[in-house]
């Protein structure tokens, strides 16, 4: 092995040595979610989702929660999951049909 080939191996050895050992925390998580049920009456609809009125006031739903676009009227019942620790999504609706699911 020669004088340079040495020298760059203990040169890469050290700045390997140098890495992060732990990288900490994934980003956004971990979180914790509160759940709850409740219902909400459609008031508003576009093509983003729909403005619903329940006990605790207004909250809006993206359609992507929805499914199809309930109209104005509807009532749903939606399971609510809300952050209560982390960075992630702040809140997740999901619609609870007859059945429960």
């Amino acid at each position: 092995m020669n004088h340079r080939t040495l020298i760059s191996l203990v040169f890469l050895s050290s700045l390997a040595a140098c890495g992060p050992i732990d990288r900490g925390p994934i980003a956004g998580g971990p979180c914790s979610y509160e759940t709850s049920v409740i219902d909400g009456t459609v008031t508003e609809v576009d093509e983003d989702g729909a403005l619903f009125m329940g006990e605790e006031g207004e909250f809006w739903v993206p359609g992507s929660y929805l499914g199809k676009l309930p109209d104005v009227g509807d009532t749903l019942t939606l399971q609510r999951e809300r952050i209560t620790e982390g960075t992630c999504t702040p809140e997740i609706y999901s619609v609870v049909d007859d059945a429960g699911n």
